[in-house]
């Protein structure tokens, strides 16, 4: 008979063996304790607001004071590097700029700063195009001109394009492209000849969907169109061309899950994602934390299946001093989720993909 000593060995022997043989799942996956200020970080999309005209007609230019603030917030989160552009404009907007506007910025801080273009120039093009119903030979030859100007004079990436781009509130708007429209597959091979990526803003619709109930109608349609097909069809016209589709975690639509993002990452290996997280102004379904503040399950699992894909964009604007204007806050959130993953991963999606997919290591 084993008497009580016997016994608690036993147990003890038994716990042993158990734990050693515990194999790692991302359920007892260990996330890391150190701060995100202690990764180097690459933030891949954000804006520079240093041009507004007032309703009194005055013009107010001063994209220097926006990079002060910017820089400022880069050094208070361990930000080594942005990546700024133009957001993606419609034709006649009354405060379009592009690239050519921040130069100066570019060339005082060319450690701290690089840029994409065509967000004023190449995406009011295209909503033309739509909007006229054609593409004539004229109109393509000028969109290739432009586009090849813009990586001629320094680009990284073309950005940001709008695809199916929501209005949230009296100063945003609505745009909606095909992905696989003309001018799209000629930017795809301009993208993939000069190895440089396309940066686009496109809500998820797999299928006609009716537009969500907390957005208006006018001036968002009141159903929304299937696009999901067409970003595959863009996708696999050039798989030279890298395509990043933005703000992965801030989902108005409902639709972007964990499962889509897998299914299309599995199939498309020219398709990456950057991450935005933004409380403030996005429903939480598919948001990549959890009620806790925890990477969910599910994304953590995407994250580990394609951890080449991933890129930190939280899509800040930073305004000039003195406008009353606006955004609602992201970076914050979004650089905190470094500090929710694995260190090999953190490292990775902070720093290491951006050199790949913007070709500068």
């Amino acid at each position: 008979m084993i008497n009580n000593k016997s016994l608690l060995i036993c147990i003890i022997i038994l716990s042993i063996f158990f734990l050693a043989n515990i194999t790692e799942t991302p359920q007892n996956l260990e996330l890391s304790n150190n701060s995100s200020a202690n990764i180097a970080i690459i933030d891949t999309h954000n804006h520079l607001f240093g041009r507004i005209n007032t309703p009194r007609g005055i013009e107010i230019i001063d994209y220097q004071g926006a990079a002060q603030i910017a820089l400022e917030k880069m050094d208070s989160l361990g930000i080594e590097k942005m990546f700024i552009m133009p957001p993606p404009f419609y034709p006649e907007h009354p405060n379009m700029y592009d690239y050519h506007d921040f130069t100066d910025v570019i060339e005082n801080y060319p450690d701290r700063f690089a840029f994409l273009g065509g967000g004023g120039t190449l995406n009011p093009m295209i909503q033309k195009a739509i909007t006229e119903g054609h593409v004539t030979e004229e109109l393509e030859q000028e969109f290739k001109i432009q586009a090849i100007g813009i990586l001629n004079a320094g680009a990284i990436g073309f950005g940001e394009f709008a695809i199916e781009h929501l209005c949230l509130g009296p100063t945003h708007n609505h745009q909606e492209a095909p992905p696989d429209h003309s001018l799209f597959l000629v930017l795809a091979d301009i993208a993939a000849q000069y190895n440089v990526p396309l940066d686009i803003h496109m809500e998820a619709v797999p299928q006609s969907l009716k537009l969500p109930a907390n957005l208006s109608s006018p001036p968002n349609p009141s159903y929304l169109t299937p696009n999901i097909q067409a970003l595959e069809r863009l996708l696999e016209y050039n798989r030279q061309a890298k395509i990043i589709w933005v703000h992965i975690g801030w989902d108005q639509t409902g639709q972007r899950t964990a499962e889509l993002t897998a299914q299309l990452l599995a199939k498309h290996p020219n398709l990456y994602v950057s991450i935005k997280i933004c409380t403030k102004d996005s429903p939480l379904e598919n948001c990549l934390l959890d009620n806790n503040g925890q990477i969910t399950l599910a994304w953590l699992e995407v994250i580990q299946a394609y951890p080449d894909r991933f890129l930190i964009g939280s899509d800040q604007f930073y305004i000039t001093p003195g406008l009353r204007t606006d955004f609602p806050p992201s970076v914050d959130d979004t650089i905190a989720v470094l500090d929710k993953l694995p260190p090999d991963l953190a490292k990775k999606i902070a720093y290491d993909n951006a050199l790949n997919v913007f070709n500068l290591e």
